[in-house]
């Protein structure tokens, strides 16, 4: 498996994961918590997408090339995030709870997802 279908596979999880989590916040807490969650799950995705297709949506680079792509999507990355947050906030009138809790949890399944690869990264070099 390459690095961009395993970027594209965690998206759809991110994905997932916020859906499922928009739905049992809807169901437990209200309507506007669940919104307020899908809300945070979506700017996690949304922005994930981005860095994805910044660094991968580009065909054959210099290695230079590639790891300057890697800096500059991570800084607009989180420019792009603090934007939406506030937004979310401010204009959408998030409940904030929810939104960073289902945002945090978008970034727990990119972490998790990783996991396996750092490990067979190892078996690799052993």
């Amino acid at each position: 498996m390459n690095g961009k279908s395993t970027v594209y596979k965690i998206i759809l999880a991110q994905l997932a994961t916020a859906l499922l989590v928009a739905g049992g916040a809807a169901a437990g807490f209200g309507a506007r918590a669940g919104y307020s969650a899908l809300t945070g799950g979506l700017i996690g995705v949304a922005t994930n997408l981005y860095f994805a297709w910044h660094v991968f949506g580009f065909g054959g680079r210099s290695a230079q090339s590639v790891v300057r792509s890697f800096y500059v999507a991570e800084a607009i990355k989180m420019a792009l995030t603090a934007a939406l947050f506030v937004v979310a906030v401010l204009w959408l009138e998030a409940q904030p709870l929810p939104l960073i809790v289902t945002y945090g949890l978008t970034l727990m399944v990119y972490w998790a997802a990783l996991l396996p690869t750092i490990d067979q990264t190892k078996a690799d070099k052993a």
